[in-house]
């Protein structure tokens, strides 16, 4: 698929110059069989007259003759870099490379440029073809796909039918019904964040951890087996911490951890549940930024995050110098604790903590719920603020 190979720059290549002369071919296979298609030369002329005014089905005519009589597309390539330092320390730059290098190789120029040598890279491609400088491709080749599937909608009416032979495919949004209108399937809408990959600054691959959760009924019953009646808090962020806290410490004693779970929010309506996985600070950063996008794609103004927490008080050489030498998870005299904070767009921001006690066989027991006035999740809502902040700029 192009999006799968959209970071790899042989691979894109070669799936483009296959895919732009499918979508032509399917025209021509209609063309060919217009002597069996009811009314095709009243209704095929004004689709053609339609293709004609569209900047992209004109560009795919003549991408075919290009790919198929002269040469590839001239692709080219321009890469966005974002450096993550820490929480709090964040660059962002644009960057040109050839349009043959690597990521791979990208990285490596990266690590051996004036970059520090610790956190995260992000590399954002984006491909373009010089004979349609203003579209990016994949979405240039998602517009084509619509009018395709467009012109055999019109095609499959004509014989009183509204779905393909076919069987649906392995894409789950590729299904064997057809739309009458110029409709982007929802599989190809992709986000910014889908085309980019995640480096340390070692060269090490950083996999993004965020999983939607399911809402099951058998997954529900079983939990109520479990847990026995959790009563899931229904107002808005800030106000339902305390339900949360709740269920989270009857989880906690019951199974001896708890997983990092967020909750957005718009207004009191619940947008969007994700469970979080972080294996170290880089997978963390990330799955968080992962999370500030999910933000602004679901337009929430408020999260909730459940986590357990290795907590620890600064040393006094780091109380005067007012930095953090060694996180908690590295400090021998660290603390366990359940958190729960919460903030929302316009400023508000609260968090519950319980500590965690542990007895002989490592069962869990979770003290008195406490508020924090320094909420200990105020970095990891860093990536949300921006966000925030840049959707305010932008208007959003």
């Amino acid at each position: 698929m192009l999006h799968d190979s959209y970071l790899d720059p042989d691979g894109f290549r070669l799936n483009l110059n296959a895919l732009v002369p499918n979508l032509r071919n399917v025209t021509w296979l209609l063309q060919k069989q217009k002597a069996v298609i009811p009314d095709f030369a009243t209704w095929y002329p004004e689709f053609q007259e339609a293709c004609k005014k569209s900047e992209i089905m004109g560009w795919v005519v003549k991408s075919r003759n290009r790919i198929t009589k002269e040469s590839d597309l001239e692709l080219l390539s321009s890469c966005q870099v974002i450096w993550t330092r820490n929480w709090l320390q964040r660059v962002e730059g644009t960057a040109t490379f050839p349009p043959r290098m690597s990521t791979s190789e990208i990285v490596h120029a990266l690590r051996h440029s004036k970059t520090p040598p610790v956190g995260l890279i992000t590399v954002r491609r984006k491909w373009v073809d010089k004979a349609l400088p203003s579209w990016e491709l994949l979405a240039a080749t998602a517009e084509a796909y619509s009018w395709i599937g467009q012109i055999l909608w019109r095609a499959h009416k004509a014989f009183g039918v509204d779905r393909c032979d076919l069987a649906d495919r392995s894409v789950e949004c590729v299904t064997s019904a057809l739309r009458s209108t110029l409709t982007r399937l929802p599989c190809m809408d992709l986000a910014q964040s889908e085309l980019q990959a995640h480096f340390t600054m070692s060269g090490g691959v950083v996999k993004e951890e965020v999983e939607a959760f399911d809402p099951d009924p058998a997954k529900l019953e079983a939990a109520g087996e479990r847990y026995g009646e959790l009563k899931f808090p229904t107002s808005g962020p800030i106000e339902n911490v305390p339900g949360f806290m709740a269920m989270a410490r009857t989880m906690m004693e019951k199974d001896g951890h708890h997983a990092t779970i967020a909750f957005l929010y718009n207004g009191e309506r619940g947008v969007a549940t994700r469970g979080l996985q972080f294996d170290d600070q880089n997978a963390k950063m990330l799955a968080f930024e992962r999370l500030a996008d999910l933000v602004e794609s679901t337009r929430a103004d408020g999260i909730v995050i459940i986590s357990e927490s290795w907590l620890a008080a600064p040393t006094e050489r780091e109380r005067q110098l007012k930095t953090i030498f060694f996180p908690a998870r590295d400090r021998l005299d660290r603390a366990e604790g359940l958190t729960v904070y919460a903030a929302t767009r316009d400023g508000r921001q609260v968090e519950l903590l319980s500590m965690i006690e542990r007895g002989p066989n490592g069962e869990a027991s979770c003290g008195e719920p406490v508020e924090v006035t320094l909420p200990a999740g105020a970095n990891t809502f860093t990536p949300i603020r921006r966000k925030w902040d840049d959707m305010e700029k932008r208007g959003i």
